[in-house]
């Protein structure tokens, strides 16, 4: 989640999404956001004009933002959930294909993970990140082959994404 302040200074937008900590990265990402059925506004912002029109404002603005998290925690309250709905999102990117497979993969289900990673290695992007997750997804396929390695392998890029990010250690991790 953030508050993104306005170009011009004079206010507030706001963001929320789940960002997948299985991609080992140092910088925050969107990974999924939105989602049908809920009343999500990605335009929503609020001008600062002064301090006593804006605090209810930035009030209201940080209990959606609540809301919001407390809805993406209902969508994926475990592993199968969140293979599940990423498995029918539609339409699906480059990206949403490689989430789809590592969730789907989380969830011990191997032909749909292998399904997602093959979407993801049929780009004909060149660029070097693009190529990077390609090999990255060829090799979570290949680990499928055995289900411990392969989640050995998830767990082990999360801790490093958390670290990576600053974010606390956590004793288990709930792959289940």
């Amino acid at each position: 989640m953030e508050f993104t302040p306005a170009s011009s200074g004079r206010g507030s937008f706001l963001n929320v999404a789940a960002m997948w900590l299985w991609c080992e990265k140092d910088y925050l990402s969107f990974d999924y956001k939105f989602s049908p059925g809920y009343n999500s506004q990605p335009d929503d912002f609020i001008a600062f004009e002064d301090e006593e029109q804006f605090i209810p404002l930035a009030e209201k603005l940080a209990q959606r933002a609540a809301d919001e998290v407390r809805h993406y925690r209902s969508l994926f309250p475990s592993v199968h959930s969140a293979a599940q709905h990423l498995a029918t999102k539609s339409p699906m990117g480059f990206w949403d294909a490689f989430h789809a497979g590592v969730a789907c993969g989380l969830a011990r289900d191997a032909v749909q993970a292998n399904h997602f990673f093959a979407k993801v290695t049929e780009t004909k992007e060149q660029r070097d990140w693009i190529q990077a997750a390609i090999a990255l997804a060829q090799e979570h396929s290949r680990a499928l082959e055995d289900m411990s390695d392969f989640r050995h392998r998830i767990e082990t890029s999360i801790r490093q994404a958390r670290s990576r990010l600053q974010l606390p250690e956590i004793g288990d991790i709930a792959l289940e």
